[in-house]
């Protein structure tokens, strides 16, 4: 007889786009290979990542990456052609960054992939009460499908458990599956693949929020209570009277195809109106594609929103459409527009205007069918006072105004959100429970972060109290320092390297404060010219702040 193998640590990939989580991919393969080409392991539809980017092979010691795109990968900000990861590795990939990071795993328990022997796991009594739930529009038809014990088959042949007749779907497109750590879905093979937030894969988890495509057809999973759904509209939970009327707004200008201006204070949950808006409208069928603006170096928005030509600027070797032509027929979201260079606004004028784009260094402009969707924190109109927004843009933009109120005038929703939070963090945790005292605590603050804020103040209670009740001493509020920003996303992200974390938290700081260096540092609790020095060191740019005062820059912003 054999020795026994020595159990082999498990690792999976957390995928991020713009400092947000996009799909948390198990490296369960000996060889799993990532590039641009749909036959990968994980494709990642991307000009600047190859066919065939990179290998990451399974080791006794851990996980080896290999290039195969020839001209080497950048892992932890340097290129190299072959590395050993450890936990907290970060590979570039585009405008993807790959963190490795272990397995939350049972212990005892020998999971393999669907189809060669998985097990699936009777689902545990649920004492949070909720169940996960994937929705969308197939046409004028609603799907709906409840995530309960089994696995369950997805694809056109009726004898799958979840029968869609869609052009693009294959007979047996993917499979759902429960495991110890969640649900996962597994691409069968299907001719046009398996898609989580717009990301080519062969197995990943289910997280609440994302959004899972196969073919043209868009599913957000999210929560749902097991007595009936969460008080809401769609993805956006609320049991406060001051939300009926956005949702009532929400419901007629999805009926449209009219641009609309989402505003509100940043964490208020623009982007999940602008997801809303799509899932109902009749373009859902099509893709959403979302665009920051703030996050986008100012030189390469053009090319991002309208595309190049072959040979247009140096390095431009293939042409590339832009933004505007991958929502053609679906529907194109600005976030933060308000951060939109003055020089694109024209141009962005005239695609709203005669829907046609040019490329750029093209010639012939092309054809496009988009509904325009932008969100904002700022007063354009004050904006269009200053003269940094144009006029005749924001009226354009502004036909059906949606104004998201702040969580301070909406309390009921207090609660609401916060035990949605609680089951969200302490899924691999076990259940917590808040206090009285803490969700009246929870009741009395005022939360200028807003939803964000609430969030992110529950993840670290839930995270750090070493009991089952929540009290209000594990609540912090308190403005917290780079250092308290640093350390939470690190517990939080799960592998998210130091050089990563300070970059998002300075660049949201700064942004917070309207590019005001010197209150985003005084926020963070460093000094004025140590945040500076970090960011020339981490190569920041904000639009409207480019250099340090004093070192000779006219363009300084404060």
């Amino acid at each position: 007889m054999g020795e026994a193998r020595e159990p082999r640590a498990s690792f999976e990939l957390l995928l991020t786009r713009d400092g947000k989580d996009v799909a948390v991919v198990p490296l369960e393969r000996d060889s799993f290979r990532v590039g641009r080409a749909p036959t990968n392991d994980l494709a990642v539809p991307d000009a600047k990542v190859s066919r065939h980017q990179f290998e990451l092979l399974q080791t006794p010691k851990g996980i080896r990456l290999l290039d195969r795109s020839g001209k080497g990968t950048v892992v932890n900000g340097e290129k190299t052609s072959e590395a050993e990861l450890a936990p907290g590795a970060c590979v570039s990939c585009g405008a993807l960054s790959l963190f490795l990071r272990p397995c939350e795993t049972v212990a005892g328990s020998d999971l393999t992939r669907p189809g060669g022997g998985t097990e699936v796991l009777e689902r545990p009594a649920d004492s949070t009460g909720h169940r996960l739930v994937l929705t969308g529009m197939s046409g004028d038809r609603p799907v709906r499908v409840v995530l309960s014990q089994g696995v369950l088959g997805l694809g056109k042949d009726p004898s799958n458990a979840v029968v869609i007749r869609e052009p693009y779907i294959s007979s047996f497109h993917c499979r759902l599956f429960q495991k110890p750590d969640g649900w996962y879905v597994s691409d069968l093979d299907s001719t046009n693949g398996t898609f989580i937030n717009g990301v080519r894969v062969t197995e990943a988890r289910l997280e609440p929020g994302v959004t899972l495509t196969v073919g043209r057809l868009d599913l957000r999973l999210g929560l749902e209570a097991e007595s009936g759904e969460w008080p809401g509209f769609g993805a956006i939970y609320s049991q406060d009277p001051a939300m009926k009327p956005v949702f009532a707004l929400i419901q007629r200008a999805a009926a449209t195809d009219e641009p609309v201006l989402i505003t509100g204070e940043s964490g208020t949950g623009k982007e999940l109106v602008a997801r809303e808006l799509h899932r109902l409208s009749q373009r859902c069928a099509r893709r959403l594609v979302p665009l920051n603006c703030s996050a986008m170096p100012r030189d390469l928005v053009e090319s991002e929103l309208f595309g190049y030509e072959r040979g247009a600027f140096t390095g431009a070797n293939t042409a590339r459409a832009g933004l505007f032509e991958e929502a053609d027929g679906g529907t194109l979201f600005l976030d933060e527009i308000g951060e939109l260079p003055l020089e694109l606004q024209p141009k962005l004028l005239r695609v709203l205007e005669n829907g046609e784009v040019r490329r750029v260094g093209g010639n012939a402009p092309l054809h496009v069918d988009v509904r325009l969707l932008s969100a904002t924190h700022r007063d354009l109109s004050r904006s269009v006072g200053q003269k940094t927004f144009r006029e005749d843009l924001y009226y354009r933009l502004c036909v059906i105004p949606i104004q998201l109120p702040p969580l301070r005038e909406r309390p009921r929703d207090i609660p609401l959100l916060a035990r949605i939070f609680l089951e969200q963090a302490t899924r691999n945790l076990g259940p917590k429970h808040f206090s009285p005292a803490a969700l009246d605590h929870l009741s009395t603050y005022r939360f200028p972060g807003n939803v964000r804020e609430l969030r992110h103040a529950v993840t670290r209670a839930a995270i750090l109290c070493p009991r089952d009740t929540i009290g209000p001493e594990h609540l912090v509020f308190h403005p917290p320092t780079l250092a308290d920003r640093v350390a939470e996303s690190l517990v939080y992200r799960k592998g998210m390297t130091m050089r990563e974390v300070e970059q998002e938290v300075i660049r949201e700081a700064v942004l917070a404060f309207d590019g005001n260096v010197g209150m985003a540092a005084r926020s963070l609790g460093v000094a004025r010219s140590t945040l500076w020095d970090k960011m020339a060191r981490y190569h920041i740019q904000i639009p409207g702040v480019t250099e340090k005062p004093g070192s000779g820059s006219a363009n300084a912003r404060r």
